[in-house]
């Protein structure tokens, strides 16, 4: 009975895991579309900062070096859209140039909780038939067929008492 619960569990890993490549497809998907609204939120404070006669960073100094705490925070949001802007560029690069063995390290590394969780949100499975699912598949077994077995030499085993 253990050994056939031990082979669910794998299998269950297995399904599991062969998710992850289709999961990577989606969040890589938004992370596009966030970096595409940005891109263009991007481009009317550059528009904006030409009409000032400035360029972009001198444009959102101007606002956050105001003394009135309005116009200061309306510089420290336009610095943040820059910096998410940055940073999620970086990420859809890293998360579209990575290899099929990298891509778990990648999407972990380019994590964006918010975009992550509003993925995990829609997520729609699919039938893994690209190598990388397979792959995928094949190492969540392993590690739900590995798992048990690991976790089982660490508990102490009971001694038969002989009578």
């Amino acid at each position: 009975m253990l050994k056939k619960l031990h082979i669910v569990f794998a299998l269950l890993c297995a399904v599991a895991m062969s998710q992850f490549p289709e999961f990577h497809q989606q969040y890589t998907q938004r992370i596009g579309g966030a970096l595409d609204e940005l891109t263009l939120q991007v481009a009317a404070l550059d528009e904006r900062a030409r009409n000032a006669g400035m360029d972009r960073y001198d444009y959102v100094r101007h606002f956050q070096n105001n003394s009135d705490n309005i116009v200061k925070g309306e510089g420290d949001a336009m610095l943040a859209t820059l910096s998410r802007q940055q940073r999620l560029a970086i990420a859809y690069d890293r998360l579209t140039e990575a290899p099929w063995y990298m891509i778990v390290v990648e999407t972990a590394f380019h994590l964006e909780p918010d975009v992550a969780a509003n993925t995990a949100q829609v997520f729609v499975p699919a039938v893994p038939i690209s190598f990388s699912g397979a792959v995928h598949t094949f190492a969540g077994f392993l590690i739900g067929y590995l798992l048990p077995a690991m976790l089982g030499s660490l508990v102490p085993r009971r001694r038969s008492r002989a009578a």
